[in-house]
């Protein structure tokens, strides 16, 4: 049972769990790469201190991480599996000993992939957003297919496809009626994570289901009015404060009534404006994260 519980705990399980997650992996993968080197020389691991941190998450960035820097993911990973000896961090003992060096070489090959493919991920779809929006304006069944099919896709770097394009949904829709929704809070997030505020609401937005993950959004700033936007409320719903939150919208809601809203329009019309619209701020959004673009081409209409 205590070698089982053991296993749980070793920093393999840990960052598995984190696969391309190009925030916590870039603080972690310069870490691990220190206990292997002092490893293999047969030395003690001192640990990095913050600026050599910065360096390898920058070297890391340069290929397909994509993110800068900032103080705020050393202290996430202090929380999650780094510990802090006179300005020097470490894998905490407990997570790393007695774990071959050469599982740990394997563990961080396998993190550096999951960025690799996290980051091959992102420029399919960046092609793929910019492909549809290049379609004939009377193509409009073509860019509805693809809002629907990314809009499913809940897995995958915590979510981000769903938490984008929802945002991009509503974004468009309550445009047409004159209000502005705007997202803040992701320049420290390790997904893109989107949170969007209009008039007195914050939107809050995630794939994560769990009422444990509702109370800590309501957590974050008391007394706020809340829009939750979820794939799927479940029955966290029923132990919802309903004094603070205003609504919830799910995956139902964007495909059958927001989606279809904007689509009707453009039948209407018999031009994809709205829709065209939706791919567009999709599109500056990834490629606001992927900040190897010039300014001039994230900026939607």
């Amino acid at each position: 049972m205590k070698r089982a519980a053991a296993a749980r705990r070793n920093i393999c399980v840990v960052l598995r769990r984190h696969l391309g997650q190009r925030t916590v992996l870039g603080i972690a993968i310069p870490v691990l790469a220190g206990h292997i080197e002092s490893a293999l020389r047969r030395a003690k691991f001192r640990g990095l201190t913050e600026r050599q941190i910065e360096s390898g998450f920058k070297e890391l960035s340069s290929r397909f991480v994509r993110s800068e820097y900032h103080s705020t993911y050393l202290h996430r990973a202090l929380a999650r599996f780094l510990v802090d000896s006179e300005g020097r961090y470490r894998i905490r003992p407990e997570l790393i000993t007695d774990v071959p060096i050469n599982e740990l070489q394997q563990l961080r090959q396998e993190l550096i992939d999951s960025l690799r493919t996290a980051y091959e991920r992102r420029q399919a779809v960046i092609a793929n957003l910019a492909a549809a929006c290049s379609l004939p304006t009377g193509q409009i069944k073509e860019r509805y297919a693809l809002i629907d099919s990314y809009l499913r896709q809940i897995a995958g770097n915590r979510g981000e496809m769903f938490e984008v394009v929802s945002f991009a949904v509503l974004r468009e829709y309550f445009r047409t009626f004159g209000f502005s929704l705007q997202r803040f809070s992701t320049t420290h997030a390790n997904d893109g994570g989107m949170d969007f505020v209009a008039g007195e609401a914050i939107y809050q937005v995630t794939t994560d289901e769990s009422l444990q993950k509702i109370r800590r959004d309501l957590a974050k700033a008391p007394g706020t009015k809340r829009v939750l936007v979820r794939p799927n409320l479940g029955p966290a719903g029923v132990d919802l404060d309903r004094e603070n939150v205003l609504e919830t919208i799910e995956l139902k809601d964007l495909l059958s009534h927001f989606i279809s809203w904007l689509m009707s329009r453009d039948q209407r019309s018999k031009q994809a404006q709205h829709l065209q619209r939706v791919l567009e701020i999709a599109l500056a959004e990834f490629r606001r994260e992927d900040w190897a673009e010039t300014e001039a081409k994230i900026r939607p209409n």
